[in-house]
């Protein structure tokens, strides 16, 4: 039905049957619908962007991020008493635990050891490391380094000669070595809970395990004094694992011939 009126310029005026859309405002719509669309896109990327950061703190880019926001506890202290409780293996072991590990494998079990001590051990136990080990070389850190204060110590087991450790003693302000080429180093399940941080294996399945001292404390000079060490106000994670060359399988037999050849 429509319904005519008469106006006063004599024109005729239509009411019903007509359409009260506006072809104009559909473009408005359109492109409405798509800003809703990449904002909802871009908060999905940020919430899983999110969730990923803070759970994978020891990807370099992750570790920058949640350190740049102060997300990072402070890494902890640990006393005798406090250490989170652990398996302690010794050399013989570890070359078992790790002997199979493809380079796949391996990645991941190092990322799950970096993730354990960032977070204070809260959801994982450490690995701890002992037995009798014999020093091959020690060094000072520098800021090119995971921990750049401190001194870092290479030792090779005194049971098995394919398994070296790397013993970081952050914080030591010492000047002189703390460790000589042939002293020995006692790592046990009372003082030092030496933990592992990175495990490398090379060639001749050899492997070297580099290791953090949770409680800060149980290692000495020969004259009994005991080392003063911090745990690292932060760690530079876009450094190199380990912290120390390979020095080679045979290092302890030709630098103890040089020792001999001194005495002689």
């Amino acid at each position: 039905m429509q319904i005519r009126f008469l106006s006063d310029g004599n024109e005729y005026r239509s009411y019903g049957g007509g359409s009260f859309s506006k072809k104009k405002d559909s473009g408005g719509i359109f492109w409405w619908t798509i800003l809703i669309t990449l904002l909802m896109g871009f908060a999905t990327f940020c919430w899983f962007f999110s969730i990923m950061v803070f759970a994978h703190p020891e990807k370099p880019f992750n570790y920058r991020v949640l350190s740049r926001f102060d997300k990072l506890d402070p890494l902890r202290k640990f006393t005798n008493y406090t250490v989170p409780q652990g398996k302690f293996l010794p050399a013989r072991d570890l070359l078992a635990e790790f002997y199979s590990f493809n380079r796949e494998q391996l990645a991941v079990k190092n990322d799950l050891l970096k993730r354990s001590y960032i977070r204070n051990y809260k959801q994982e136990q450490p690995l701890y490391v002992k037995g009798s080990f014999q020093v091959i070389n020690a060094r000072p850190l520098t800021a090119s380094d995971v921990i750049t204060d401190g001194w870092v110590v290479r030792a090779r087991s005194a049971d098995i000669e394919d398994v070296d450790i790397e013993i970081v003693l952050p914080g030591n302000k010492d000047k002189a070595d703390p460790y000589q080429a042939g002293d020995t180093l006692v790592l046990d399940q009372k003082s030092t809970f030496a933990a592992a941080l990175h495990v490398q294996k090379f060639d001749q399945e050899r492997v070297c395990i580099t290791l953090m001292p949770l409680a800060y404390q149980g290692f000495v000079t020969k004259d009994g004094k005991q080392f003063k060490m911090t745990p690292p106000a932060k760690l530079n994670m876009d450094a190199y694992w380990p912290l120390t060359r390979d020095p080679g399988a045979s290092v302890l037999e030709s630098s103890s011939d040089k020792v001999v050849s001194k005495q002689g």
